[in-house]
C-alpha cells in the first residue's frame, strides 16, 4: 500500500524508519481516516471549484437585481415587524405579506397601466410642501381637494378647501371620498397634548391609508423623509420609520416619498441661517460640522409627487428625493454666507448643548429649533444609490446655489430682503 502523505513526510523530516514509521501510522487511526477522506472527497472538491466558477457571475448579477428589489424587501420586512409588534396573527402577517409583495415588488417591475387622475386628495395641503404639491396637482387639471383642521380660502379653479381631522375616521372618509388618489403631507416637529408623533406619523398615517384602499384610491402617496429608521432611539425617527410600515401595511403598493432636508424661500432651513449668519458675530454650528446634507428644491419634491400620481407605469415602492449635490453642514454654512456676501466666524457647538437649548426653546408657539431637528442633524441625510429618486421621474432637480442666488436678488421697493426679514 502506497504510504500516505502524511507519513511520508514526517519520515523526511525526522529520519525514522520505516518500521518506525509504521507504528506511528499505527497511533494515528483518526488522522489516517481523516486524509483517506480527504483523498476521496478531492473530486469532488474539484467538481466544486468548477461549478463555483460557473456561478461566479450569476452570483455578480444575483447581486445587482437584489439591490433593485431591496427596497421593497425591506418594506415587507418592516410590514411583518408592524403586525407582531402590534399583536397580529400569523394568518394576518401572512396575508399582509402577500398583499405588500403583490403591491410592492411587482411595482419595481415596468408595468403600464391605465390611470386616470381626476381628483385627488392631500392631507396637509395647507403645509410648506402641500401647498406646492397641491400647485402642481392643479396646474396638471386635476381637482384638489384640500383637507386641514383649518382650511383656507380655495386658491385656483381646480382647488377646493375642506375640514377634516385626520384623527377621526370619520371625518377622513369624508375627505378621501370621491378621489382617485390620495397624498399624506401630514408632518409633525413638535408634539402638543394629544398631537404625538405616534399618533401623526403612524396611527393617522394608517388611518387615511386604510380608508383610501377602502374607498377605492387607485394611488396613495406618503410623504416622510430620508433618514425614517424604525430601530432608531430618536423618538420622532422611529415614529417616521413606523409610519411608512404602517402605510404600506394599510394600502399594499403605497408610494413613500423620502425628501431631503428642504429649501426655498419661506423655508424654516436656509431663512434662518442666512438670518443668523447676518445678526451673530460667531455662528454656532452642529457637532464637528462634518453631517452631510443632500438639500433638495421643495417645488421639485411636489413636482416628483404630482409626476408618481400622473405617470401611467406603476411607481416605484420608496423614492428618496435629494438636491444634485452632497455637503458636510460646515460647508453649506460657508456657501450661504460666501453667497449672501458674508464672513462668518463659525464656532462648533457640541449636540448636547444644541439638544438643551431645543428643549426649552419648544415651549415657545413656533420654536426656532427643535430637539428632532437636532438629532437629525447628527446623522447623514443623503439619498442612497439604491432606490430610485428625481432621474427616474424624468426630473433635473435644482442646485442650492441656483436657488439662493435667486432668493438672495435684491426685492421689489418695499419688499424686505429674504436675508433680512424675519
Amino acid at each position: 500500500m502506497v504510504k500516505h502523505w502524511l507519513i511520508d513526510l514526517i519520515g523526511h523530516v525526522s529520519g525514522f524508519s520505516e518500521t518506525q514509521l509504521a507504528q506511528i501510522e499505527k497511533s494515528l487511526p483518526a488522522s489516517r481516516a481523516l486524509i483517506d477522506l480527504l483523498e476521496r472527497a478531492k473530486p469532488m472538491i474539484e467538481e466544486a471549484q468548477k461549478l463555483y466558477a460557473e456561478a461566479e457571475p450569476l452570483i455578480h448579477e444575483a447581486m445587482k437585481e437584489l439591490q433593485t428589489v431591496g427596497p421593497a424587501a425591506q418594506i415587507l420586512i418592516d410590514v411583518i415587524g408592524h403586525h407582531v409588534n402590534n399583536g397580529g396573527s400569523p394568518a394576518e402577517a401572512v396575508e399582509a405579506v402577500r398583499t405588500a409583495l403583490n403591491g410592492s415588488i411587482e411595482s419595481v417591475q415596468d408595468h403600464s397601466i391605465d390611470l386616470q387622475i381626476r381628483r385627488v386628495t392631500v392631507f396637509g395641503g395647507t403645509g410648506f410642501v402641500g401647498r406646492r404639491i397641491v400647485r402642481h396637482l392643479s396646474e396638471s387639471g386635476a381637482t384638489v381637494r384640500v383637507a386641514s383642521r383649518h382650511p383656507g380660502q380655495a386658491e385656483g379653479d381646480h382647488v377646493e378647501q375642506i375640514a377634516a381631522d385626520a384623527g377621526d375616521e370619520r371625518s377622513v372618509e369624508e375627505a378621501v371620498a370621491g378621489s382617485d388618489a390620495v397624498v399624506n403631507a401630514i408632518s409633525l416637529y413638535v408634539e402638543h397634548g394629544s398631537d404625538t408623533f405616534r399618533s401623526v406619523h403612524v396611527e393617522a398615517a394608517a388611518r387615511i391609508a386604510s380608508v383610501a384602499r377602502r374607498s377605492g384610491a387607485r394611488r396613495l402617496v406618503h410623504l416622510s423623509g430620508i433618514g425614517a429608521d424604525a430601530t432608531s432611539a430618536s423618538p420622532y425617527i422611529r415614529n417616521r420609520g413606523d409610519g411608512e410600515a404602517a402605510v404600506q401595511a394599510a394600502f399594499p403598493g403605497a408610494v413613500i416619498i423620502r425628501p431631503a432636508v428642504m429649501f426655498a424661500p419661506d423655508d424654516s432651513f436656509l431663512k434662518p441661517i442666512l438670518r443668523l449668519l447676518r445678526l451673530l458675530p460667531a455662528y454656532p454650528i452642529f457637532g464637528d460640522g462634518r453631517t452631510r446634507l443632500q438639500p433638495a428644491y421643495a417645488d421639485d419634491v411636489a413636482e416628483a409627487i404630482a409626476q408618481v400620481l400622473r405617470q401611467s407605469k406603476k411607481p416605484y415602492p420608496v423614492y428618496e428625493l435629494a438636491g444634485p449635490r452632497v455637503y458636510s453642514y460646515e460647508e453649506l454654512l460657508r456657501i450661504v454666507a460666501r453667497t449672501a456676501g458674508l464672513r462668518p466666524v463659525l464656532m462648533r457647538t457640541p449636540f448636547a448643548l444644541w439638544d438643551a437649548l431645543a428643549g426649552v426653546t419648544e415651549i415657545l408657539p413656533h420654536p426656532p429649533l427643535t430637539r428632532n431637528q437636532v438629532e437629525l442633524m447628527q446623522i447623514d441625510t443623503t439619498a442612497s444609490d439604491r432606490l430610485p429618486g428625481f432621474r427616474v421621474l424624468g426630473i433635473s432637480p435644482r442646485s442650492l446655489e441656483q436657488e439662493l442666488e435667486a432668493m438672495l436678488k435684491p426685492s421689489k421697493p418695499g419688499t424686505p430682503d429674504i436675508a433680512t426679514s424675519s
